[in-house]
């Protein structure tokens, strides 16, 4: 009984865990509201959903390695 407990327990946790953080980023048009900016200032194309390749400009690859926040 304690072992199903602590199954239970475990997957309690694990379960919201997962789905909170299996989720790829992506960009909204809140952010182009927001900055003015335009998708593509920062991608060369617009990626569609599922797509590895972001396809970034130099603009958008300055903003990842800056931790997704505007280069000064």
């Amino acid at each position: 009984m304690k072992r199903l407990r602590a199954l239970i327990t475990a997957f309690s946790f694990a379960v919201p865990m997962m789905l909170l953080f299996s989720f790829d980023s992506v960009a909204s048009q809140q952010f182009s509201k927001d900055t003015g900016k335009k998708c593509l200032d920062c991608h060369k194309k617009i990626p569609k959903k599922g797509d590895k390749d972001a396809q970034l400009t130099e603009l958008g690859q300055k903003f990842k390695d800056n931790g997704n926040k505007m280069p000064k």
